[in-house]
C-alpha cells in the first residue's frame, strides 16, 4: 500500500470494531484531551502507541504529521515562550520557562489528538466513518429531515475522498511528466491548496448526485440503518469500556 494512503489494510482487533464506537471514542476522548493535565497526556500516550502496536499500523503513516507539529511547535514556542518588553521595540523581550512549559503541554495535546485522528483514519474505511458520524446525527431526524439528508451527503463524501487522492495523484503525476511542477516548497504547497478546494467541490458534487439517485430510488431521509450493518460483538462492549474507563480517568485528572 502506498503510504500517502489513509486506510491501512489489515484484521486487527481495531479494524473488527463497531464504527460507531470508534467515532464517538474519538470525539470524546479528543475532547477531554484539552482539559486533562499531564498524568492524563502520559496515559493517552502510552495508549496510543499500544493501539498502534496492536492495529498493525506503521509509523511511516504518521510521517505527515511531522511538517505540521514542526510549526506548530515554533509557533506555539513564540507565542506563549516569548515575552515582550515595555519598551518600543518588538523584539526585545526574553523567555518565560512558564510560558514554554505551557507550549509544550498545548503541542503534547495537539499531537495526541492528531495521533488518534490519524490512527482512527487508518483502521475505518471511509464508508464506516459515515456511518459511525450518521448514528450520532439520527436523533436530529425527529426535528428536522434536513439533518438525515446532511448526515447521508457527508457519508457519501466521505466514500469519496480515496478517490480524490487518487486523482490528485494523477494530476500531480501528469504534471511532473511535462515538468510543470514547481521545485520550491513554497511554490508547492500553494499549487497543492490550490487543488484542494476544486477536489473537495467535486466530491461534494458527487455525493449529491448520487443521494438524489438514491432518494429517486426510495432511499427515505433518517433510514441510514439499512446501511449500518454492524452487529455488536463482545469485543465492541469491551472495547467501550476500555474508552468508558479512559475517559473517567482523564477527567479525574481534570
Amino acid at each position: 500500500m502506498d503510504s500517502q494512503e489513509l486506510y491501512w489494510f489489515s484484521d486487527s482487533v481495531l479494524h473488527r470494531l463497531d464504527p460507531r464506537l470508534k467515532v464517538g471514542g474519538l470525539a470524546i476522548l479528543s475532547l477531554l484531551l484539552t482539559l486533562t493535565r499531564w498524568q492524563g497526556l502520559v496515559l493517552t500516550s502510552l495508549a496510543l502507541m499500544g493501539l498502534v502496536i496492536i492495529s498493525h499500523t506503521p509509523l511511516r503513516l504518521f510521517r505527515g504529521m511531522t511538517f505540521v507539529l514542526l510549526w506548530l511547535g515554533i509557533f506555539y514556542g513564540v507565542a506563549a515562550g516569548w515575552v515582550w518588553s515595555q519598551s518600543a521595540s518588538f523584539w526585545q523581550g526574553h523567555w518565560s520557562q512558564a510560558g514554554l512549559l505551557q507550549a509544550v503541554f498545548m503541542l503534547w495535546r495537539i499531537t495526541l489528538i492528531f495521533g488518534l485522528t490519524r490512527l482512527f483514519a487508518a483502521v475505518t474505511l471511509p464508508m464506516e466513518q459515515g456511518l459511525g458520524i450518521v448514528y450520532f446525527f439520527a436523533p436530529l431526524t425527529s426535528l428536522s429531515t434536513k439533518a438525515a439528508e446532511f448526515a447521508l451527503l457527508l457519508t457519501l463524501t466521505l466514500r469519496f475522498i480515496p478517490l480524490l487522492g487518487e486523482e490528485a495523484a494523477l494530476i500531480w503525476k501528469a504534471r511532473m511528466i511535462k515538468g510543470n511542477w514547481p521545485t520550491t516548497w513554497l511554490r508547492r504547497s500553494w499549487e497543492i491548496c490550490q487543488l484542494i478546494v476544486p477536489l473537495i467541490l467535486i466530491s461534494l458534487k458527487r455525493a449529491e448526485e448520487l443521494g438524489e439517485t438514491m432518494l429517486a430510488r426510495g432511499y427515505g431521509s433518517g433510514s441510514f440503518r439499512t446501511f449500518l450493518i454492524h452487529e455488536r460483538t463482545a469485543m465492541d462492549w469491551w472495547g467501550g469500556i476500555a474508552v468508558g474507563l479512559w475517559g473517567v480517568l482523564l477527567l479525574i485528572w481534570h
